[in-house]
């Protein structure tokens, strides 16, 4: 007789239009040499593409542990989708992953292992899938923080495509924050003003594949980067002054060059300076395309503040001349 073993893991994975790279990230899922896991697909696709993908995978040897499929009559975006997740999740640790991301045998183990012996949360490391220029342009731009090279180390930021953390501390810093898109800026933001490190485990690799055209990446960060800006006015209370310096430095080159540096030193570090050098058009389009979303956010802040001043100015003056 077989015994299954108690579940430990809670797997929680938001489907979209996913099915060029999900039978993949579920055969990846399948190989892990810990099999003390659920894994849990939350899917809001407007076709049953991705149900038959599961479908046919559910059926496969080895199995995906735990393996659960629900699916929302209406568009989720990420950080809605891991939430409907969560609800059904049953273990003590969760551990948050994309569709489009494959990871190694191995993953689940060393993230447990990190786990519990830093114990708090731990983020594995993401390796580029494609070797196209492109490919590698967008993993740079995106991930050079989380590159599978170096020793375990803190990072300020564990992205919801390989964080792994315990479901009493997650609750404990309120979850993704009500961010739908940058959910996991905000719980990482949360969790060290709480006095926890975020841990890295590059030994935790899974491999992202990028499906974006250079038009699309590019927009994608320009909507991020306005995001980003917005979450940082209100997460840090700024006013006029506060979005004002952050105006200046995101249109001026400065930031863009220390975005450069920080990307060239975390690919010095895994080997992938001459990477950096082949697509450094498309990690320079990225940073500035995200610099420009951003500085269009502060610049909107800067005005809205001045119009409620002025209205302010001008309902005081008129009940003075009453």
């Amino acid at each position: 007789m077989t015994i299954t073993p108690p579940v430990q893991v809670s797997i929680v994975v938001p489907v979209y239009r996913s099915h060029q790279t999900l039978a993949r990230c579920l055969e990846a899922l399948s190989r892990q040499t810990r099999r003390d896991f659920e894994t849990i697909l939350v899917d809001s696709s407007p076709g049953r593409e991705c149900e038959e993908v599961v479908a046919v995978q559910g059926g496969a040897v080895p199995a995906v542990p735990g393996l659960r499929f629900t699916r929302s009559p209406r568009r989720l975006l990420p950080q809605e989708a891991r939430e409907v997740g969560l609800a059904l999740a049953r273990a003590p640790l969760l551990l948050f992953t994309d569709p489009d991301c494959y990871p190694a045998p191995d993953w689940v183990e060393r993230l447990l292992a990190a786990q519990a012996a830093a114990g708090g949360p731990v983020c594995g490391a993401l390796a580029c899938h494609g070797r196209r220029w492109l490919d590698r342009g967008v993993h740079l731009c995106k991930f050079s923080k989380w590159l599978p090279a170096g020793g375990r180390r803190a990072v300020d930021m564990g992205p919801t495509a390989a964080l792994l953390i315990p479901r009493q501390l997650f609750d404990r810093a309120g979850g993704f924050g009500g961010q739908s898109l940058l959910g996991d800026t905000s719980l990482s933001w949360t969790l060290r003003r709480g006095g926890e490190t975020i841990w890295f485990e590059p030994g935790a690799v899974t491999e992202h594949h990028h499906l974006q055209t250079f038009r699309s990446f590019v927009a994608e960060r320009y909507r991020r980067g306005k995001l980003f800006a917005r979450l940082r006015l209100g997460w840090l209370g700024a006013g006029r002054p506060g979005a004002a310096v952050y105006l200046v430095a995101s249109a001026l080159p400065v930031r863009l060059a220390t975005n450069l540096a920080h990307t060239a030193r975390h690919a010095a570090r895994a080997g992938m300076l001459g990477a950096l050098a082949a697509c450094l058009p498309v990690v320079v389009a990225g940073h500035g395309a995200a610099l420009a979303g951003e500085a269009v956010a502060y610049a909107g802040c800067l005005l809205r503040r001045g119009a409620r001043e002025r209205s302010g100015s001008e309902l005081s003056a008129a009940a003075g001349r009453r």
